[in-house]
């Protein structure tokens, strides 16, 4: 073939159309290609066999038989198919929890490595000093009561309260008006002993003699005449009596902490538009 006859050979559309199909061919070949496209390639590696079955004993307390891990390794394949298949198809896109799982495995891998520190000499008794009143015990209070009815005249107060003081053994149950309020309140926290009584009641029997009966003292309900049985002060426990609650407490706001300054690293990294509506600027963050 002569120097014309191959040039006019090379500018033949229908040479040019062949090549370029071939191109084309070879591309998608190569693209979708199940060996050597990594991304068509599901690998079940002895690893995550060993993660399966470790899964398996930690809800069943035993490990899988073989039949039932070669159940579980099926499941995990198909779990695999699904999810490339879904993601090919966009469906995490726009998914609320989709989206909220995400950020919470990427705030768990920041957390992990604060649970794993230690702090320095004098930081866990700087946050016991700034955080005290988070730790102080309330104070608590045990009493008997006797009910004498909503409106009580002030005689049978008097009566009620010279019968008990001239007969100490009496039996206090005898007296007064039945209830379903309890006779007797073990040790409780005031909101505890305000949540039977009502809003108040905790402050007006806090200051009574203790082991005498007293009052009256007015409740949601009526009037009683209150014996109060033991009581302890409210307490700001040593640092070293609570020290694991506290560096507990301690690793959580550190957590809080590295995650808000690992979320301002990121955001930087952004330009955020805030467009409220097409009619209005936009805001820029």
């Amino acid at each position: 073939m002569n120097t014309s006859k191959l040039q006019r050979f090379l500018r033949e559309p229908l040479l040019h159309f062949i090549v370029i199909g071939g191109l084309f061919f070879l591309i998608y070949t190569a693209v979708n290609d199940p060996i050597g496209n990594s991304s068509d390639v599901i690998l079940i590696t002895p690893e995550r066999i060993g993660q399966i079955a470790a899964e398996y004993n930690g809800v069943w307390n035993r490990m899988p038989t073989d039949e039932e891990l070669d159940s579980l390794i099926k499941e995990e394949v198909r779990s695999e198919v699904y999810y490339r298949d879904a993601l090919a198809l966009g469906l995490d896109k726009n998914d609320a929890i989709v989206r909220r799982r995400l950020r919470q495995k990427m705030e768990f891998l920041t957390d992990t490595g604060v649970y794993l520190q230690e702090p320095a000499a004098g930081e866990l008794e700087a946050y016991y000093a700034a955080n005290k009143q988070a730790y102080r015990s309330e104070p608590r209070l045990a009493f008997e009561q006797i009910y004498l009815g909503e409106s009580p005249s002030e005689e049978t107060v008097s009566q009620t309260i010279n019968t008990l003081l001239s007969k100490p053994a009496m039996d206090p149950s005898t007296l007064g008006q039945r209830t379903v309020l309890p006779a007797q309140l073990k040790l409780s926290q005031p909101n505890a002993i305000d949540s039977v009584f009502g809003n108040g009641f905790y402050s007006q029997i806090a200051e009574l003699a203790p082991g005498e009966w007293a009052g009256p003292v007015t409740s949601a309900y009526g009037t009683h005449l209150i014996r109060t049985l033991d009581g302890q002060s409210a307490r700001m426990p040593p640092l070293e009596d609570i020290r694991d609650a506290v560096m507990k407490e301690w690793k959580s706001a550190k957590a809080n902490e590295n995650r808000e300054q690992d979320y301002a690293k990121r955001l930087n990294r952004y330009i955020v538009e805030i467009r409220l509506s097409e009619a209005e600027e936009t805001e820029n963050r």
